[in-house]
Order: structure tokens, then C-alpha cells, then sequence
């Protein structure tokens, strides 16, 4: 009887990645596409994927897209499940780490290259990012996983890594961006520590969505803002293109190993309610 019931969980996992891969291709290819070719052929005007407030208005639309057809669907698969949403002092205590992280990654020195409007799609992408993969990847994955595994203290532990490397792999479709096979791969690695930090944040504050999402959104906002100054370089001058080596790609994914090691931490020996 138990050996039926981890075959069904895991078919059900295997028809939510399959939803999830088919949903981010669709998502974050087909849809920008779609809609770029539709706005040229009702306007005759051809968005540029370069121009940043593009980027961030595709990036905003195609994703609560993608939220508004992907969600009735893990509704009707029964695969959301009760989440809590009130922030309390306990959800800032643990989330100390990712302050450091989020202050360490903050480049204020870009908004001066940008005007308010481009401030605000930018702070509205990355909320919209945040809450899309918090929802997609922890809140229905990780629970997915979380009932899959057999009680014990390697339960929490198995899903943890099993989700995250989902996430993970997730960014391998960026090589179909034309984004150098490095720097894909160092995203890979260093999306795995995140989906294990968010994990550990998200099981440690009693599944508090709300909170794990507004960690997130603010997390690619501190880097967002050097998004400008990128683009005020290359309206100024001719950037020739650079090579970075593999030593410049492992100092940067070494820098994740304390997030990694406070993941962990969070994740100990601990009592795990589904």
C-alpha cells in the first residue's frame, strides 16, 4: 500500500516538472517572443530585447502570465498547500544571513545612470520573479518532495536537494540566450545553494511564502540596480568583449558557501511538518 502511494507521488512530481519545464520554456521564450511579434505587427514598432525598460516590461507581463495559467493548474492538482503569511520577529531573526547578502550585493551607485520609471519596472520585475519561483519551485516543489520521502531526519534533507536541483537546472535553457556556457554554469551552481537557502528559510519560518518571496524579490533587487550602470557604459562607449576566466567564475561561487553552510544550519535535526 505505501509502495502505491510513493509511486502516485512521484508520477504527480514527474507531471509537475514536466508542467513547470514546459511552463518556463513557454514562459520565458515562446511568450516574449509572441508578444514582441504581436506589438510589432499591431504597431509596426520592433521592441529591442536590449533596451532595459523592454526587458523589464517583458519580463513583468510574460511571468503573471505564466502565474495565471499556471496556478489553476496546481489548484486543481491539488498540489498547493496551506502556507502562512504573517511576518513576525522570528522570520527577521533567521533571515540575518540573507541581509548580509542582500546589503553585500546592493549597487546604489546605478540608479543615478536611471530615471524613476526605469527604477520602478525594475523593483516590479523583481518582485514578480521572486514570488514566481518562490511559488513555483518551494511552494509547490519542495512540498511535492517533502511527501515523497519517508520520515527520518534525511527526509527534509533529500527534498531540500532534490527541489533545488530542479531550480537549478532550470537556468540550463539561458544557453539558448546565446549566455557563454560558464556563465550559465556558474549560474546553475550557485541557483542550487540559493534553492537550498530559500528552502531551509522557507521550512524554518512555518512555510511562510509571503516571507520567503519578499527575501527573494529584494535579493535580485540589490543587484538589479547594476543593471544601469551596465547601461550607461555601453550607451557611452564601445565595450569590446572580454573574456572571463573559470578562476573569476569559482571566486564568485565560492562566495555562496557561507549562505550554503547557514542553509544547512537552518536545516538541522530538525522536526519537519508537511
Amino acid at each position: 500500500m505505501e509502495e502505491d502511494k510513493k509511486k502516485v507521488r512521484l508520477k504527480s512530481i514527474f507531471v509537475l516538472l514536466l508542467i513547470l519545464f514546459v511552463g518556463g520554456v513557454f514562459t520565458l521564450h515562446i511568450l516574449p517572443r509572441g508578444i514582441a511579434k504581436g506589438f510589432d505587427l499591431l504597431t509596426g514598432v520592433n521592441l529591442d530585447s536590449h533596451d532595459l525598460a523592454t526587458r523589464y516590461g517583458m519580463g513583468i507581463i510574460s511571468r503573471l502570465i505564466g502565474l495565471a495559467i499556471l496556478l489553476p493548474v496546481f489548484f486543481r492538482l491539488n498540489v498547493m498547500k496551506n502556507f502562512t503569511y504573517r511576518i513576525t520577529g522570528t522570520c527577521f531573526v533567521l533571515s540575518w544571513m540573507f541581509f548580509v547578502y542582500i546589503v553585500a550585493n546592493l549597487e546604489v551607485d546605478g540608479m543615478k545612470y536611471a530615471t524613476p520609471q526605469l527604477i520602478l519596472l525594475m523593483v516590479l520585475e523583481c518582485f514578480v520573479i521572486g514570488f514566481y519561483e518562490e511559488i513555483l519551485f518551494r511552494g509547490v516543489l519542495l512540498r511535492q518532495f517533502m511527501e515523497l520521502f519517508e520520515d527520518g531526519q534525511g527526509k527534509c534533507m533529500c527534498a531540500v536537494l532534490t527541489s533545488s536541483l530542479a531550480f537549478a537546472l532550470v537556468h540550463l535553457m539561458n544557453l539558448f540566450t546565446g549566455a557563454r556556457i560558464e556563465a550559465v554554469l556558474s549560474q546553475v551552481v550557485y541557483t542550487f545553494i540559493l534553492g537550498i537557502a530559500f528552502s531551509a528559510l522557507l521550512i524554518r519560518t512555518n512555510w511562510n511564502l509571503l516571507w520567503c518571496g519578499l527575501i527573494h524579490s529584494l535579493y535580485d533587487m540589490a543587484s538589479g540596480f547594476g543593471d544601469f550602470a551596465v547601461l550607461q557604459q555601453t550607451e557611452n562607449v564601445t565595450v569590446s568583449p572580454q573574456t572571463v576566466n573559470a578562476g573569476a567564475y569559482l571566486i564568485n561561487l565560492c562566495l555562496f558557501i557561507p549562505l550554503l553552510l547557514y542553509g544547512i544550519f537552518l536545516l538541522r535535526k530538525r522536526n519537519i511538518s508537511v
